[in-house]
């Protein structure tokens, strides 16, 4: 009868861990941003300085990404939260290392959210950003709302644009963008959204591309 009992304890015991362990696990695991499967990145040396992974913000993403991050309260609970661009390490100038596929390797927007002083990943927007190059700059800076995406396009034909973003029920929304063309036409414009109609998830990279043609045609 004791040999039983003891056999019945052990049960208890091992199950008691499982649960402990698969829950412990269930805790720590993160999203994971892996480097592009299709990145085309041959060099040895190139190869050894994108390995490993980054814990950062809430999120685990590949070491080929170098992280620009700005500070902001989004939410205004007077805690400090973060807004990040994960941007492909070669954009950044290391050395030679460009894959072929540099132009189409785009940044990537992540949001975090301070809980309990740790970060937890908020929003991720992969569509958002475009790569700079030498005739196009974009910068995101922080203002009393939310961010400010600014997307320019220099030289002879100069396109100038600059994207408001504001949190409000728990999202982020697009509340205006304002275009300015130096190109072969010039104007001033700028685009108003109603209250709540266009999330930033729904904001693509080509919509100003969009935005310039429409008003050109004005």
């Amino acid at each position: 009868m004791k040999f039983i009992f003891y056999i019945f304890i052990t049960i208890l015991f091992f199950i008691s861990c499982s649960k402990n362990t698969n829950k412990n696990i269930g805790d720590n695991q993160k999203d994971t941003i892996k480097a592009p499967k299709n990145s085309f990145i041959e060099k040895k040396n190139c190869l050894e300085q994108i390995q490993g992974y980054k814990d950062r913000y809430g999120i685990i993403f590949s070491n080929y990404y170098q992280d620009e991050p700005l500070s902001f309260d989004f939410d205004n609970n007077k805690t400090i939260d973060t807004i990040a661009v994960l941007k492909s390490s070669y954009e950044n100038g290391i050395g030679d290392c460009y894959p072929e596929n540099s132009d189409s390797d785009f940044p990537v927007l992540l949001i975090s959210k301070t809980i309990n002083k740790k970060s937890k990943i908020f929003k991720i927007y992969n569509n958002v950003l475009k790569c700079n190059t030498p005739v196009y700059y974009e910068e995101i800076k922080i203002n009393k709302s939310g961010f400010v995406i600014s997307k320019d396009l220099i030289g002879n034909n100069g396109f100038y644009t600059k994207t408001y973003v504001s949190f409000r029920t728990n999202d982020f929304y697009v509340d205006s963008i304002s275009a300015e063309s130096w190109g072969w036409k010039q104007y001033k414009k700028t685009i108003q959204f109603k209250n709540k109609t266009f999330k930033l998830s729904k904001y693509k990279r080509t919509d100003i591309d969009s935005i310039r043609n429409i008003l050109d045609k004005d």
